[in-house]
């Protein structure tokens, strides 16, 4: 390969970095201009923002703690403050929504005057702001795919771990990418209502289309917070099925039973599974491990799996 793992790794750290960095200035300024503003839709395309900003830190986040290894005392790493870290940011979206909608509401009842050219000057700034940042990030959303990482099999167990990590980091640019885009209906939300104003001197376009900004950011709140909950939880990873994987073992030549089957996602990703598996003939005991190891990793993105090989179990028990 002519780049190496590690390179397109920095690489993506450094376009992410820079990226954030531009978006969070921006977020600032933005946050200023509506108070000084009075603009309550350049707020609400502040707190569109704040998601785009904390998808991006979490991007970031994912990527940079991904490569951090495990210590004695914390031995999956540091995966799970990328989902707190998801949590948090879904919580603090939600309260942004409510003050929104509750503001815009009273604007609707009383109609305040506002500083349209200023809220115009942001509001294309922010649309300058969003090309720039889709243009950092498209070429290595699109033209970075996930065969730009290989394997063969010579891969370690470690190396095995880390191309599956590599993978998920393309899937976190990708998600940064969207961020991005999606951020752009802000900027134009902020211009139309704008030049509304202007043109007409009808202040209502300003709480609506913070109304509009502000349910544009639920449903994508409402997925950050479901998918934190449910890792956090413990659930069955959505790509994967319970009953599939069972299957799957129970199709492995020697095993005759499986009971104790739990699978769980450790961050957006990285998966893993407990099983106890029954085999009959315990001298193809590693052989059966070694095949449904291997089944889990090809078929399932499953690195992390604990099988523990059982003589016997009851069939009332088995699952």
């Amino acid at each position: 390969m002519s780049t190496t793992r590690d390179e397109l790794a920095k690489q993506r750290i450094k376009k992410l970095r820079i990226v954030f960095y531009i978006v969070a200035g921006f977020l600032a300024v933005e946050v200023v201009s509506s108070i000084l503003t009075g603009s309550l839709a350049l707020f609400a395309d502040a707190g569109h923002m704040v998601a785009d900003v904390g998808g991006l830190a979490l991007a970031l986040f994912a990527i940079s703690y991904s490569r951090k290894p495990p210590t004695p005392q914390r031995t999956f790493g540091f995966y799970r403050l990328e989902i707190l870290a998801a949590l948090a940011n879904g919580v603090v979206l939600i309260l942004i929504s409510f003050y929104i909608l509750y503001e815009a509401y009273w604007r609707i009842i009383e109609p305040r005057q506002i500083d349209v050219l200023p809220m115009l000057v942001v509001g294309c700034i922010g649309l300058v702001v969003n090309v720039i940042g889709i243009m950092l990030l498209k070429s290595h959303a699109h033209n970075i795919s996930l065969n730009s990482i290989e394997k063969d099999e010579h891969t370690s167990d470690i190396d095995q771990d880390h191309y599956e990590r590599e993978k998920d980091v393309d899937l976190n640019m990708q998600g940064a990418y969207l961020e991005v885009l999606s951020d752009t209906l802000g900027s134009v939300g902020i211009i139309i209502a704008a030049i509304v104003i202007y043109l007409t001197g009808i202040y209502l376009a300003d709480p609506i289309v913070s109304i509009l900004l502000a349910f544009f950011i639920f449903p994508r709140t409402w997925r950050l917070l479901n998918k934190s909950l449910h890792i956090l939880m413990e659930g069955v990873p959505a790509n994967v099925s319970h009953e599939e994987i069972k299957n799957a073992i129970l199709q492995v030549k020697g095993v005759t039973g499986i009971f104790e089957l739990h699978i769980w996602t450790i961050t957006s990703g990285l998966n893993a599974l407990s099983a106890h598996v029954v085999v009959i003939d315990p001298s193809k005991s590693l052989e059966v491990l070694q095949e449904i190891n291997s089944l889990l990793e090809k078929k399932f993105r499953i690195a992390h799996a604990t099988i523990q090989i059982e003589g016997y179990h009851d069939q009332t028990g088995l699952i």
